[in-house]
């Protein structure tokens, strides 16, 4: 009973933020998508009429600049439509996800991967992505990492990801001990996600070393 009522909670979850996210996506797409396109087509029009280079070359520079941007815009709305996961699975997803932060040039990333990749399910695999998309976010907007690392390991039983950052670290168990903190709020709304999908995540921080964030799942394969 505990358990279908979990996952109709997760389902319901799961609809939710997936239409949440697919509305951004389509408004990032239809609207600054589009205003950056006008934007570039003035850009090149201007760049025509303009007879000095020097002027010329600022104008090629802006263009550049918003093709970068356009770029940028495409890549963010792939990674907030939950269909992106369920197409290409969840490592081409996260490893998408990384590319995308590191293609902005003030970030280091890498993922590594062990074992014989196999699927959680969608809604395990939406689950995880979803916190690790939280979890990179935190870290870069809160603690001011530049260095992002993800490992994931396939085991016959167990699966596993790691998501460790070179940020300016916090005290874990004073936020979690706060429960007006918006930040120990944050990491047990992740933790229940994570165990409404069967898994733990366990969270590890240090004041200027850095947090590394792990959660586990067991799995079962088929016919077992």
């Amino acid at each position: 009973m505990q358990a279908a009522f979990q996952q109709e909670i997760l389902q319901t979850q799961l609809e939710v933020q997936n239409l949440t996210m697919q509305q951004l996506g389509r408004e990032l797409h239809d609207n600054i998508g589009q205003l950056l396109s006008v934007l570039r087509l003035n850009l090149n029009v201007l760049e025509e009429t303009v007879e000095d280079e020097g002027t010329r070359g600022q104008i090629a520079e802006s263009n550049q600049i918003v093709e970068q941007t356009i770029a940028d815009v495409r890549a963010l709305t792939k990674s907030l439509d939950g269909d992106f996961v369920k197409d290409f699975g969840f490592i081409d997803s996260l490893s998408h996800e990384l590319q995308r932060i590191r293609k902005t040039r003030r970030y280091q990333t890498e993922i590594t991967t062990s074992g014989t990749p196999y699927s959680l399910g969608y809604q395990h695999e939406i689950v995880l992505f979803r916190i690790a998309q939280e979890v990179i976010n935190n870290a870069l907007k809160h603690a001011a990492a530049t260095t992002l690392h993800v490992s994931v390991g396939y085991e016959p039983t167990n699966f596993g990801i790691t998501i460790k950052d070179n940020g300016k670290g916090f005290d874990y168990e004073g936020i979690m001990r706060n429960e007006l903190s918006k930040s120990g709020a944050g990491l047990r709304n992740i933790q229940r996600r994570a165990e409404l999908i069967g898994g733990k995540c366990v969270v590890e921080s240090k004041i200027n070393e850095g947090t590394t964030v792990c959660i586990k799942i067991e799995h079962f394969p088929v016919g077992n």
